[in-house]
Order: C-alpha cells, then sequence, then structure tokens
C-alpha cells in the first residue's frame, strides 16, 4: 500500500503513515531506506507515524513483499543436550555454548522453555558459568527444566543452581507442543 501510494506523490511530496505495529514499523523502514530516503518518525505510545517524501529511485521495479516479515507465529524451546556447543575443539564449544546462553535473553521473543538434558543439565549447576545467564532467563519467565534421569545418573541433586528437575513425559510433552524446537 505505501508503495502504491508514493507512486501517487508528486517530487518532494510527504506522506504519513500511521502504524501500531512494531514489526511493521521495521518493515517500512527497511523498505524506505532501501528506496533511499529516510522518513522521520515519531511516536505516541503503541503508534507511530513515519513522514517521508517520494523516493527519487524507480519505485516501480521495487518489489516491498520482501520486506514483510512477521513476528514469530509460535512459540520455541531451546533443547541442549552439551555442555558444548558444536563439535571441535572443546575450549571453543565451551566459549560458543557460553556466548549462546547468554544472548537468549537478548532476543525480542524469549524461549518458552530451555529444556536441558544428558551432559546439558551441568550447565544448570551452582558452578556453571552460564548459571547466571539462565537464572536471568527464569526471572523472565522462561522455564528452565532440568532431565531427573539425568541429574541423578551425574550425582548432581544437591548442586543445582537454576531450573526444576522434570521426567522424560513432561519434556517430551513440552517439545512436542513447541512450534519450533532450537538445538544448537
Amino acid at each position: 500500500m505505501l508503495k502504491e501510494a508514493l507512486l501517487d506523490l508528486k517530487m518532494g511530496e510527504e506522506i504519513s503513515v500511521e502504524t501500531d505495529n512494531d514489526t511493521s514499523l521495521k518493515n517500512l523502514l527497511s523498505y524506505l531506506k532501501d528506496q533511499g530516503v529516510e522518513p522521520k518518525v515519531s511516536s505516541a505510545g503503541n503508534v507511530h507515524t513515519l513522514v517521508t517524501i517520494k523516493p527519487e529511485k524507480d519505485l516501480a521495479a521495487s518489489n516491498p513483499a520482501i520486506y514483510c516479515t512477521t513476528d514469530l507465529p509460535f512459540s520455541y524451546v531451546v533443547c541442549i543436550k552439551g555442555e558444548l556447543m558444536g563439535d571441535g575443539d572443546p575450549e571453543l564449544g565451551k566459549l560458543l555454548m557460553e556466548t549462546f546462553v547468554d544472548n537468549l535473553k537478548l532476543q525480542e521473543q524469549l524461549p518458552t522453555h530451555v529444556v536441558l538434558y544428558n551432559g546439558g543439565v551441568k550447565l544448570a549447576m551452582k558452578e556453571s558459568p552460564v548459571c547466571n545467564s539462565l537464572t536471568e532467563l527464569e526471572e523472565l519467565g522462561t522455564r528452565i527444566m532440568l532431565c531427573g534421569t539425568c541429574i541423578d545418573h551425574y550425582g548432581l541433586q544437591f548442586d543445582i543452581g537454576v531450573g526444576m528437575i522434570s521426567n522424560m513425559v513432561v519434556i517430551t510433552e513440552t517439545l512436542a507442543e513447541a512450534g519450533h524446537v532450537v538445538t544448537p
């Protein structure tokens, strides 16, 4: 709709667009930037107003549909099976996992759950370098689930720093109901 309105404008004329959706705002800004204009943006509450002029660029060739992304339509669960991320150098794998877990809390949409099983349960222990990051995630509303069989296997019952012990029935249901499962 914005492209059609811009095509109807004369060079130098302005158009104002309002949206109450953050994703739409990002999409509109990306489209306009790629057309060579920087709109003025103002916000009042959750309503954003963009004011821009007709770009000098030939808009007929532009395809605004490629800028139409949506929010994730479903929840996602992060499932971690070990202390390392990837195969290869163990020190690099440890660093990658620490960075991955630390960055989860920075995502626009947080995971509903982080499921830790096998060696992954060790990440939730008091001395783990990611225990604080998992605690922050839990405080933001993400449920941290630990495989009880795995906790027993490694003898970690008294070292847990974050999360709740669960069982494979609940873990399986959680994974099956998730819109998407992320496994680093």
